[in-house]
């Protein structure tokens, strides 16, 4: 029996075992019975937003024609809201569940690159197997999809499709990747420091950046076929970038600096300041990063890419629950990485997992000042570990 079930097949160059492919049954299984036991949740989102943009593309007439609908507020590209027009022409299932089921499908998309990434790393797929079902289970990424109807893991997907290009160094469909994840959400560009340190180190050429104005422009196809202005398509950024919707709380139950000072008192002048200040720290850091001498091997991308994110959301006002989950699916596939930043994964993601359940409870037991604190220890860590790794690259160049 032992030997049945460590039994290898061989795929083109991947060794399989027996074992592997039932944990892959079992994850897979698990995660879907998860999920569809959060089918009926009905957060309130859906209600005050999704539900109705869903109604008015379908009163005009759904598919590529209902883009050409009227919203007195919506804030999402076309690329999405065709998927939304589409659902709302579906004669299947339930709007609510419809929705749900996209993004379910985009966990899977996102799984399937997290265990690339990590066989690709350990040439085992055991570890593989094992990636997959892990992020499968990850809180913040069950909860999103399946049970708050967000679609935040369908940009997510794509950029962990383009980091796994990234780590087999192939910039063009890396940038490819990232120009779609652009195309879906602006938060694509919270990880953005990162790709011009790749360019700084002539990791990715300037050229390739030209994938995210190409996909945007591909993707809003459908809304100009359907009538739809160029203007009016290219300004949906500048129109979530100018918060007029979030103004009401400098962070909206997100574990960041604002949980600290306050996140309803001053709110247009600590908003500004925010700005300015997440800007001075971006620029500060990637000064650093660009100046100095060392290797960019995949566990600094990792470590890099996580805490320029962090040092985003941390500061950046109007932050919402879930803007954090880049920093939750790099945590994960890093810990592949560096076993011994297993406390990672962890703390990351009992830090954003506490902002939802502000949300979809009402409640939470520990204050979320609490989380800032250990928000804030994770990205002195990752700052240390940068600093100690840079350093000690330096000290061996130099003999």
């Amino acid at each position: 029996m032992e030997n049945g079930l460590f039994k290898e097949i061989q795929i083109k160059n991947i060794r399989i075992k027996i074992l592997d492919i039932l944990l892959f049954f079992l994850f897979t299984v698990s995660a879907v019975l998860m999920r569809y036991s959060l089918r009926n949740v009905v957060a309130g989102d859906y209600k005050m937003f999704f539900e109705p943009w869903v109604a008015t593309l379908r009163e005009a007439g759904g598919g590529i024609r209902g883009l050409a609908a009227e919203f007195e507020y919506v804030d999402y590209t076309t690329p999405y809201l065709f998927i939304l027009s589409c659902i709302s022409i579906c004669p299947f299932l339930n709007t609510l569940l419809l929705m749900k089921i996209v993004s379910i499908f985009f966990d899977f998309v996102a799984a399937f690159a997290v265990m690339a990434i990590v066989y690709d790393r350990k040439k085992s797929m055991t570890y593989g197997v094992i990636g997959y079902g892990i992020f499968l289970m990850a809180p913040t990424i069950l909860t999103n999809g399946a049970m708050w109807a967000q679609c935040d893991i369908i940009f997510t997907s794509f950029i962990l499709w383009s980091l796994y290009f990234l780590l087999k160094d192939k910039p063009v469909p890396a940038m490819a990747f990232y120009g779609v994840a652009f195309a879906f959400k602006l938060q694509t560009l919270f990880l953005a420091p990162l790709y011009v340190i790749l360019w700084m180190k002539g990791k990715v050429k300037l050229k390739h950046f030209l994938f995210l104005p190409l996909m945007y422009f591909i993707g809003i196809i459908p809304s100009l076929i359907a009538g739809k202005s160029l203007w009016e398509l290219i300004s949906v950024y500048f129109f979530q970038a100018n918060g007029a919707m979030d103004i009401y709380a400098l962070s909206h139950k997100f574990p960041n600096i604002y949980q600290l000072i306050g996140t309803d008192t001053f709110l247009f002048e600590y908003a500004d300041a925010g700005i300015w200040l997440t800007l001075g720290a971006l620029m500060l850091l990637l000064y650093t990063f660009a100046r100095l001498e060392y290797e960019l091997d995949p566990v600094m991308l990792l470590r890099m890419g996580m805490f320029l994110t962090m040092t985003v959301v941390f500061f950046l006002p109007h932050m919402h629950e879930r803007y954090a989950i880049l920093v939750d699916v790099l945590a994960i596939v890093y810990v592949f990485f560096d076993s011994k930043g297993f406390y990672v994964p962890v703390i990351t993601l009992l830090c954003s997992f506490a902002g939802y359940t502000v949300y979809l409870a009402g409640t939470n037991i520990v204050p979320l000042f609490i989380y800032t604190i250990l928000f804030l220890f994770l990205m002195a860590d990752h700052g240390v570990f940068l600093y100690k790794r840079i350093r000690r690259g330096k000290e061996e160049a130099h003999g």
